[in-house]
């Protein structure tokens, strides 16, 4: 009859492995990296653009960056909470609508931008991000 081992497990063990799991940490880093951020200012017909929100789609494989238009029209983009993006090339979308009338939550506002800026397939927006800053102004025009 063969034997039966039984591996048993020392107390110490959780511990070591929490051990390693903090050194790849902070060897490894807590979060990713990206040597590119882009900032700029959102005008629609020459006027800061108050509201909003700024996507860059790469071209190529990889994250989209997102950012926020404030009142002044400045944004600067993230991928999800880390500042920044990869270098390369990208789509970029603008989306602003009016807020919904005061009270009513779930009607959507009336749309700031012209639809095409919206869309990736569409829009005309296309630019490098080079690593380091970029400032990027996107300007809009109601007209084609």
């Amino acid at each position: 009859m063969p034997k039966s081992t039984t591996v048993t497990m020392s107390k110490q063990t959780p511990a070591i492995c929490l051990l390693i799991f903090a050194i790849a940490w902070v060897v490894v880093g807590c979060a990713p990296s990206y040597e590119s951020s882009v900032f700029g200012v959102v005008t629609l017909d020459n006027q800061p653009l108050p509201l909003g929100t700024v996507k860059f789609y790469p071209v190529g494989p990889g994250p989209v960056a997102y950012g926020k238009i404030n009142a002044d029209g400045s944004y600067a983009v993230k991928i999800g909470s880390d500042d920044g993006l990869p270098p390369g090339e990208y789509i970029v979308t603008v989306v602003s609508m009016t807020p919904p009338p005061e009270g009513v939550s779930r009607e959507l506002g009336e749309l700031l931008t012209p639809q095409r800026y919206g869309q990736q397939q569409s829009s005309d927006l296309k630019f490098t991000v080079e690593p380091g800053k970029n400032v990027i102004d996107l300007e809009l025009h109601s007209e084609s």
